[in-house]
């Protein structure tokens, strides 16, 4: 299996002023209450069909079929799911914990890399922040081979392996 991914995919930027750069300013589209303009919607997200469903953790009678991610990242997400499936690993995804999220929740003092589309959270139920999980080695492979970061090599408070997000140092 080839490790790379067409030109069409950017390289996962490091740091919060290459994040802006790459994928937009983010910060110019929030609003007083802390939700993000519907421009940023349409500007810079669009919906990746799935080759395959994913429970919802916080409603497992309800899959989902698509994921919003960043426009830049829609052949990323798509060949890393493409991969999953075709490796068998599709039965290790026990459910999905989001994508986007619409509002622009701070962890701490940054901004979540969930609100640019270019983080997703698997498996929540058993790799719950700050622990060490039981993330499948397959998948974590799948993830970096995209140029994703894994969050179960962070240390201390902050491991969060159920979190893979396309960026470094942030």
């Amino acid at each position: 299996m080839s490790t790379n991914l067409s030109a069409k995919s950017p390289v996962p930027p490091h740091g919060l002023d290459q994040i802006v750069a790459t994928f937009g300013d983010i910060f110019a589209y929030a609003t007083a209450d802390h939700t993000l303009d519907l421009r940023w919607q349409s500007e810079f997200l669009e919906r990746v069909t799935l080759p395959f469903p994913m429970t919802l953790s916080w409603d497992r009678s309800h899959s989902v079929s698509a994921i919003t991610c960043h426009k830049l990242l829609t052949n990323a997400f798509t060949t890393v799911f493409d991969r999953i499936q075709s490796s068998g690993l599709q039965s290790k995804i026990t459910s999905f914990g989001g994508c986007f999220s619409f509002r622009t929740q701070r962890t701490g003092t940054k901004l979540s890399t969930h609100a640019w589309g270019i983080a997703i959270d698997l498996n929540p139920e058993t790799n719950e922040q700050g622990t060490v999980g039981n993330m499948d080695p397959g998948l974590i492979a799948t993830f970096r081979a995209a140029g994703f970061e894994w969050g179960g090599d962070w240390q201390g408070r902050s491991r969060d392996p159920m979190h893979f997000q396309f960026c470094r140092g942030y």
